[in-house]
């Protein structure tokens, strides 16, 4: 008996094939959400979170979403990831944040905890602002991570285009096009983690911060998104 194959998908695969692609999409940030909400001009009130997570070196990348409730993201992400079954202490796990806001001293805090408790993890931290940057705890929260051996950067444009390939639900055709920022402001931002990350041998400030805008409650409420 000669089988004939159709040249067709089967209403099964063509299910789980559209089911993939709607998975795909709801767990993608949508063009015009990326571009207002990484913008460094606007002061937004919510915080979002892309973030990848890479086990023992491998080739394969796992990026995952989670939903704020009344906590911050930050604290959110460290309450799921230690929760998950995959989770393995011991194995070689290294997490690359992309973030609107940077952490908050509190939130600094409670990733330090984190890290001291599995020393296996290594995280890296773009951040398009800075929360609240002239709040002497919100400083000392990000010199304390970076002591611990946290690379914290600015994002560029490089970082964006980065996210908009990996992260956001662009159309085919505009796969070049994620926003360009004005550079102005990402070097503004990038001189004050500068300065921010620059003590003494007295442990004083070598440099007063650089005023920027801000708005109230910025962290109240945040958004994670994944591909």
């Amino acid at each position: 008996m000669i089988a004939i194959l159709s040249p067709f998908p089967s209403q099964l695969l063509r299910k789980k094939l559209f089911s993939s692609e709607v998975e795909k999409r709801r767990r993608r940030i949508e063009p015009q959400e990326f571009e207002v909400i990484f913008d460094p001009r606007l002061l937004r009130k919510e915080t979002c979170l892309l973030y990848e997570i890479n086990w023992g070196g491998r080739n394969r990348v796992w990026r995952h979403t989670s939903q704020n409730t009344d906590k911050h993201v930050e604290i959110n992400f460290i309450e799921k990831f230690t929760s998950e079954r995959y989770f393995c202490p011991s194995t070689r796990c290294s997490i690359v944040w992309f973030m609107s806001w940077s952490p908050c001293g509190e939130c600094s805090k409670a990733i330090a905890e984190f890290l001291s408790r599995f020393p296996n993890v290594t995280l890296h931290i773009y951040v398009a602002r800075l929360y609240y940057h002239a709040d002497q705890w919100n400083r000392q929260g990000l010199r304390d991570l970076i002591s611990r051996g946290v690379t914290i950067q600015i994002m560029t444009e490089r970082e964006c285009c980065y996210c908009w390939r990996n992260f956001v639900n662009y159309p085919p055709s505009n796969e070049d096009h994620w926003p360009r920022y004005p550079h102005p402001w990402v070097r503004l931002y990038a001189l004050e983690l500068h300065c921010i990350a620059l003590v003494s041998d007295f442990g004083f400030l070598i440099f007063d911060p650089i005023v920027i805008p801000e708005i109230g409650s910025c962290k109240n409420s945040s958004f994670v998104w994944c591909a």
